[in-house]
């Protein structure tokens, strides 16, 4: 079931001129610089998945280049690359395809961007060794300009700084259940809202194989697992359809 829409309605997630929403991705333009931020990306999940015992179709990787390929083509290179936590996926380890995939995706990234900076997630406690092969920053949370970006999980008393207007966030992984009334089918999509005088921002994983947590079924942030209690119901949803974003109004309004 695809995403119907009328081009003459303005239903694309609103843009401003310092903000562009492209696919799972953000590319935020302030003064000269361009931001490109993604969300949680979880390399290595299907070698986690498979010392379990659970058997999934290999090629997560591939499919995430191919996406990245088709972002950058529209967008081109940018100053600055984002990375909002859980780079990798396994807690106490770092598996074999965790170093592999992490790598080559540095590598691939790095000859789009003058610099990475990886968001610290609750799945990156061992992520120095592999940001530090390739020279990579990791931080518990950035600041550029009014912006904030976090993980999701944790909260910090530097984003309260009045100069900070709009906190970025992944974590939440949201998605969100459309009916055409006969099919029902789960979409990413991004969460975009206000808390105590500052803008929302939550981002889809970039993450493909799971779509996410369906943002009908929860009330606030902490349903998420985000660190904050975000009334969900006034936030806006901005479902992803291929390299767009739709806009699909307060979330309040689809349930």
């Amino acid at each position: 079931m695809g995403i119907e829409y009328n081009e003459n309605k303005v239903l694309k997630y609103p843009n401003t001129h310092m903000l562009e929403y492209i696919g799972k991705t953000l590319l935020i333009e302030e003064g000269k610089m361009r931001t490109l931020v993604i969300g949680d990306l979880h390399l290595g999940y299907e070698e986690s998945m498979r010392k379990n015992g659970v058997l999934i179709p290999a090629g997560m990787y591939v499919e995430m280049r191919k996406e990245f390929d088709l972002i950058f083509a529209r967008i081109g290179n940018v100053d600055k690359i984002v990375i909002l936590g859980d780079l990798k996926h396994s807690f106490g380890e770092i598996s074999g395809e965790e170093w592999r995939e992490s790598l080559g995706l540095f590598d691939y990234l790095l000859g789009k961007c003058e610099e990475i900076v990886v968001v610290k997630g609750n799945h990156d406690a061992i992520i120095g060794p592999i940001a530090g092969k390739r020279g990579i920053k990791v931080v518990d949370y950035l600041i550029i300009g009014e912006y904030a970006f976090v993980h999701g999980d944790r909260d910090f008393e530097e984003v309260y700084d009045k100069k900070i207007k709009t906190w970025v966030m992944g974590h939440a992984h949201p998605a969100i259940v459309i009916s055409d009334g006969t099919k029902k089918e789960k979409y990413k999509c991004f969460l975009y809202g206000e808390y105590r005088g500052k803008k929302i921002i939550v981002l889809p994983s970039f993450f493909p194989l799971i779509e996410g947590t369906n943002v009908n079924d929860v009330d606030d942030g902490k349903e998420l697992g985000l660190a904050w209690d975000f009334d969900l119901s006034k936030f806006k949803v901005g479902i992803v359809n291929d390299l767009e974003v739709l806009d699909f109004g307060e979330l309040e309004k689809i349930k």
